[in-house]
C-alpha cells in the first residue's frame, strides 16, 4: 500500500514528503538510493507534518504529506491558512480512508480542492492532476484514497505508465528553493486577508472550470432515476436500469455537469459519507430524494455511556474530549462526564485545554490512555499545580471514581 503511493508521489516529482506513519517513513526511507534529492520526515503529529510541508511548498518545491483521513482534521490550523497564503511549488495531501471518517468535508470548510480516488489508477491520476492543478492555482490540493489497493496491479502500473520516471530530472527532481518575500501574503493582517479571500474564490470558480472535464467523473445514462455518488461501493446497489454521475472532484463540485445530468432524471438520490458535500454545492434540490439536508435537525445524537459515566472522546481533534467535557460540566453540572484521550493528544493540544478547565473550576474524570509517557504527563500537571491523577491497572477501576467530585486524572495502558 505505502509502496504504491509513495512511487507515485515520487514519480510526480515530490522530493520533500512527510507523515506521522513509521510503516511509510520505512517505504520512503527505502526509495532514498533510487531517489537522491528525496526527502521525508516521521512527524510526531499532523500539524507539524503540514507545516513542513507547506513551508516546502512555498518555497518552490514539490511536497507532499501522507494521512489517515482522520490524521487530516489534527492539522486544521494550518490547513485553514494554507487554503488563504496558497503555495507556490505544488503540494498534494494524501489521505487513506481507514474509517468511516472522510475529508470531503474540509473541501467547503477550509476551501481546498477535494479529489476522491477509489483504485490505483484514479489515484495516480488525481495525483498527477493535483500537482498541475496544485502549481497553476497555487494551492493545497486534498486526495482521499482507500488503503485496499490492488498491490501487484497498483506496481504493475505505475511501472508502464508514462508517469513513470526513470533518474532525477533537472528542474523537477532538483528544484531551486526561492522564497519571494511578499508580507501582503505570508503575513496578512485584515485588509490584505479580505484580498487573499477574494483571490482564493476566483481560484475555485477557475477550479470549478476545469474540474467539468476531469476524466474521473464518469457519468452512466440509463433509466430517469439518477444516483450522484463519490464511492463506487455505494454503486453495487444501484438498480440496473439507475443512471449514475460518479464525482471524483468533490470539490468545488462541476456545476455544469450535475446540472446537466440532473435535467435529465425525474428524481436524483446523492449516495455519498454522513456529511452531505456535494449535496449541499448543489443548488437546485427539487429533484432530490435523499434526506440528508431535511434530516440534520432530527438526528439523534448517539451518547456512549461506561461505568456510569457519560463518555467524551476525541472526535473533532487531538484531545478535543478535555474542552467537550468542560463544556459539558458548564452546561450540565450534575452529569458525570468521562474524557478519553491519548499520550500524544494530550502534548498535541491537551494543555492548554486542562488548564482552561483549572481555571474554570470545571469537574470531571480525565482518562489518558498511555503507553510509555505517564511520568512526563505528570509532571506537567505538577506544573500546573494539580496532583489528583491516579494510575489504574484496568478499566473497570474507572468505576470507583464516579462519585468523585474534584476533577481528576487517570492513566492507565490499553485502548478502550
Amino acid at each position: 500500500m505505502y509502496e504504491a503511493i509513495a512511487r507515485t508521489l515520487l514519480d510526480n516529482h515530490a522530493r520533500l514528503i512527510y507523515t506521522v506513519s513509521r510503516a511509510a517513513g520505512n517505504v520512503l526511507m527505502g526509495f532514498q538510493g533510487e531517489y537522491p534529492s528525496l526527502h521525508s520526515e516521521v512527524c510526531i503529529n499532523e500539524k507539524i507534518a503540514y507545516e513542513q510541508a507547506l513551508t516546502g511548498a512555498c518555497v518552490g518545491k514539490r511536497t507532499a504529506c501522507l494521512f489517515t483521513t482522520e490524521g487530516l482534521y489534527e492539522a486544521l490550523d494550518p490547513v485553514m491558512s494554507s487554503a488563504y497564503t496558497g503555495v507556490v511549488g505544488g503540494f498534494v495531501v494524501v489521505c487513506m480512508k481507514e474509517t468511516d471518517e472522510d475529508v470531503t468535508p474540509l473541501g467547503p470548510f477550509a476551501k481546498l480542492p477535494t479529489l476522491v480516488a477509489a483504485g490505483f489508477e484514479e489515484f495516480t491520476r488525481a495525483v498527477r492532476f493535483g500537482y498541475a492543478l496544485s502549481e497553476t492555482y497555487q494551492i493545497p490540493v486534498l486526495v482521499q484514497t482507500a488503503p485496499d489497493m490492488d498491490m501487484d496491479g497498483a506496481l504493475r502500473f505505475s511501472t508502464e505508465t508514462e508517469t513513470r520516471v526513470k533518474g532525477e530530472i533537472p528542474g523537477l527532481g532538483h528544484q531551486v528553493s526561492n522564497f519571494v518575500k511578499d508580507p501582503g501574503r505570508w503575513a496578512a493582517t485584515p485588509k490584505y486577508r479580505y484580498q487573499l479571500h477574494k483571490t482564493l474564490n476566483e481560484k475555485l470558480e477557475r477550479i470549478r472550470t476545469e474540474f467539468e472535464a476531469y476524466p474521473g467523473n464518469v457519468k452512466t445514462l440509463k433509466g430517469k432515476s439518477g444516483v450522484i455518488t463519490d464511492r463506487y461501493s455505494d454503486m453495487d446497489f444501484c438498480d440496473d436500469d439507475a443512471s449514475i454521475l460518479f464525482i471524483s472532484t468533490v470539490y468545488p463540485l462541476p456545476s455544469v455537469l450535475v446540472d446537466d445530468f440532473m435535467a435529465e432524471m425525474n428524481e436524483v438520490s446523492v449516495s455519498e459519507g454522513s456529511y452531505p458535500t456535494i449535496e449541499f454545492q448543489i443548488g437546485d434540490r427539487k429533484k432530490i430524494i435523499s434526506e440528508k439536508i431535511g434530516g440534520l435537525g432530527r438526528r439523534g445524537k448517539p451518547m456512549e455511556t461506561m461505568y456510569g459515566f457519560t463518555v467524551v472522546r476525541d472526535t473533532i481533534g487531538p484531545a478535543s474530549s478535555i474542552n467537550l467535557a468542560h463544556g459539558m460540566k458548564i452546561s450540565e453540572p450534575d452529569r458525570k462526564v468521562l474524557a478519553i484521550t491519548f499520550e500524544d493528544h494530550f502534548f498535541h493540544s491537551g494543555m492548554p485545554a486542562f488548564v482552561n478547565t483549572l481555571y474554570n473550576c470545571s469537574s470531571y474524570v480525565l482518562l489518558v490512555l498511555i503507553s510509555e509517557k505517564e511520568e512526563q504527563i505528570r509532571k506537567v500537571l505538577e506544573g500546573f499545580g494539580f496532583h489528583n491523577s491516579f494510575h489504574i491497572e484496568g478499566f473497570p477501576e474507572i468505576e470507583r471514581f464516579h462519585d468523585h467530585q474534584d476533577l481528576t486524572v487517570l492513566f492507565c495502558e490499553g485502548i478502550i
